[in-house]
């Protein structure tokens, strides 16, 4: 089988006519230039979907995206697409082909299976009937429990024979030797009555963190997040996994709710080489090596896939975006008084779209911060050009001091040192700069 089976093209947007091969452990799509494919479009979220082939089929998964990802017009959390179908994120349009003629056709129409979105019932207390989403919303546990069992399957595997299990993986799925080879799977689940709050975190043999949240209390939101860990920080993990003591930990740790009808529970799964332990801890205080290998873990997660928003409430969300959003109109109208302050509109037009990443629906101003965004980010790439031109101008003319002072202007209007345009610039200021001094010598 052609290691490449499938290649998705832009059909329509910006970025009509970009081309990627899938590969087998798949690619992500985003606003982030961390992802496998990033097409800077503020309509995107940073993580925006995964491609994701599944034997001879393709998948595209949505990763918890602000504006969804659409097939055929619909949006899914994932479904099954061939090449007739019509992927839609942000400003993007993306059809895909298939490498291989021996298998479905190019035109052949498949059946999108989308997956809703979680809600776990524990049946804590009869509810109201709900709602058509939350009927839909149902179909989600069935796989959970599927999941669970596949979990327990594999965690079985590894307490009888973690060694036999170890060198069943893939010796490409990371540099690591066998015996440093790292899988784990941590869950946290508070609940009542009222509520439940449910987060789930694992890390495969290939190196892929994901997270998946639902939280069904006002917030009412459902996360899920993915991204390729790179092997330096896989280290760090490791280490600090190692130099934790969870393998001395007991099996279990079990108490007495504080109120009743309530469950707090934590479950960590680690599988470190030869080494596997699960630890679980239901309704009491955490022994302190799990807790802070537990704060660690949730630390990590929330850092490398930007989920630190989901702690806080919808309502609260919005009104840090309002305040963002405030900011950047008042800097990007005052665009004339000071060269940064272009950048910093911009920055606090990211800043709104971050706190709205994870509420839907989203506001009625949204479209304003993806339309304030757009304008501020053309405006400075704007200026940037003219200001560039003037610097090599002055340059070309051997004229240092001119040429120093554009450079300095160029360098404010971005302030970032990070990007690769700041850099520029600064190259060539020391260059011009020292030219000076020798001049004046």
């Amino acid at each position: 089988m052609n290691s490449n089976l499938y290649t998705i093209c832009v059909s329509e947007g910006p970025f009509k006519g970009r081309r990627h091969a899938v590969p087998p452990e798949g690619l992500t799509l985003g606003r982030s230039s961390k992802c496998d494919v990033c097409f800077e479009d503020p309509a995107l979220s940073r993580s925006q979907c995964r491609f994701e082939p599944r034997g001879a089929d393709l998948w595209v998964v949505d990763l918890a995206s602000a504006n969804q990802t659409l097939v055929n017009d619909k949006p899914v959390d994932e479904a099954l697409i061939s090449p007739a179908d019509r992927i839609t994120v942000g400003q993007t349009v993306i059809r895909v082909e298939k490498n291989d003629a021996a298998g479905v056709a190019q035109g052949e129409q498949k059946t999108e299976m989308p997956v809703q979105n979680a809600v776990i019932d524990l049946g804590f207390q009869n509810r109201e009937p709900e709602s058509e989403h939350t009927r839909k919303s149902l179909l989600r546990p069935a796989l959970w429990t599927l999941a669970a069992i596949l979990v327990l399957v594999v965690g079985t595997t590894l307490m009888l024979d973690p060694a036999g299990f170890m060198k069943k993986q893939s010796p490409t799925t990371s540099t690591h030797p066998p015996e440093k080879l790292l899988l784990l799977n941590y869950e946290k689940i508070e609940a009542d009555a009222d509520n439940i709050f449910r987060y789930e975190m694992t890390l495969n043999p290939q190196g892929v963190l994901t997270v998946k949240i639902d939280d069904l209390s006002g917030k009412n939101r459902h996360v899920r997040k993915e991204k390729k860990v790179e092997q330096a920080l896989l280290d760090g993990l490791i280490s600090d996994i190692e130099s934790s003591g969870f393998f001395s930990l007991d099996k279990s740790y079990t108490g007495f709710a504080a109120r009743p009808n309530t469950l707090k529970e934590f479950s960590l799964t680690v599988a470190l080489g030869s080494n596997a332990h699960t630890c679980r801890i239901t309704n009491r205080n955490e022994p302190e090596a799990f807790k802070a290998l537990r704060e660690k873990l949730e630390t990590f997660s929330k850092n490398e896939l930007g989920i630190w928003a989901i702690q806080f409430s919808s309502e609260k969300l919005v009104a840090l975006a309002q305040d963002a959003l405030t900011v950047a109109a008042k800097k990007f109208n005052e665009r004339e008084v000071r060269y940064g302050n272009l950048s910093e509109a911009i920055r606090a037009y990211r800043e709104a779209l971050f706190y709205l990443d994870t509420v839907n629906p989203k506001p009625d101003f949204y479209n304003a911060i993806i339309e304030g965004f757009e304008a501020a980010d053309n405006e400075l790439d704007k200026r940037y050009q003219e200001q560039r031109f003037r610097a090599d101008r002055a340059i070309n003319l051997s004229d240092w001091a001119a040429a120093a002072k554009e450079l300095r202007i160029l360098c404010e209007l971005i302030p970032d040192r990070a990007d690769s345009r700041n850099k520029e610039a600064a190259r060539k200021l020391i260059d011009v700069e020292n030219r000076l001094g020798k001049a004046r010598h």
